[in-house]
């Protein structure tokens, strides 16, 4: 029985350490692919929001497994609250689900901004916890990539996406 199959039989007592703890295989990966190839551009933004979501989601991926999230900056936050706010808003989703989407994103915006104030100097070497500055497993990534390709299943076309000026990433 998957964590999920037990929160549906009764209140919702979701952690964090659960969700993590928790091995994950992608369900949505054909979807995932098909939004990958057809609607997140080569360079800068999607045209639409499932294409938006992923690009976003697999920036912030990419910048934690790939460079420990020493680059992070005010960009990769917004993409944080972006996907956790526009998931959230969507009718596809339980409550359930919709409570995962907000942890994840808001842990992994976390350990984004511990390791912005470790690489500034505000956090010294001896007093840095090294498995709050990224978030390098795929589970929790691919749970969101999973959200993305079910609400382009769901959906079926595009989602109207209006490009935000203010990212340059």
């Amino acid at each position: 029985m998957g964590l999920f199959d037990k929160l549906k039989r009764g209140k919702s007592n979701l952690t964090m350490d659960a969700i993590i703890c928790e091995e994950y295989e992608q369900q949505y990966f054909d979807e995932c692919k098909y939004i990958w190839k057809n609607y997140v551009p080569q360079a800068g933004q999607a045209d639409n929001l499932q294409g938006e979501l992923l690009r976003e989601i697999e920036k912030i991926r990419c910048e934690a497994q790939d460079n420990g999230n020493i680059n992070w900056d005010d960009d990769y936050s917004y993409f944080c609250d972006f996907i956790s706010g526009k998931l959230t808003e969507q009718p596809v989703f339980s409550e359930t689900e919709k409570q995962e989407i907000n942890l994840i994103m808001t842990y992994i915006k976390e350990c984004g901004t511990y390791a912005k104030k470790f690489y500034s100097g505000k956090i010294s070497e001896n007093s840095v916890d090294m498995e709050k500055l990224a978030y390098v497993n795929d589970n929790l990534y691919d749970r969101i990539c999973d959200k993305i390709g079910r609400l382009h299943k769901e959906n079926g076309e595009p989602m109207p996406y209006e490009k935000n000026d203010n990212i340059v990433r």
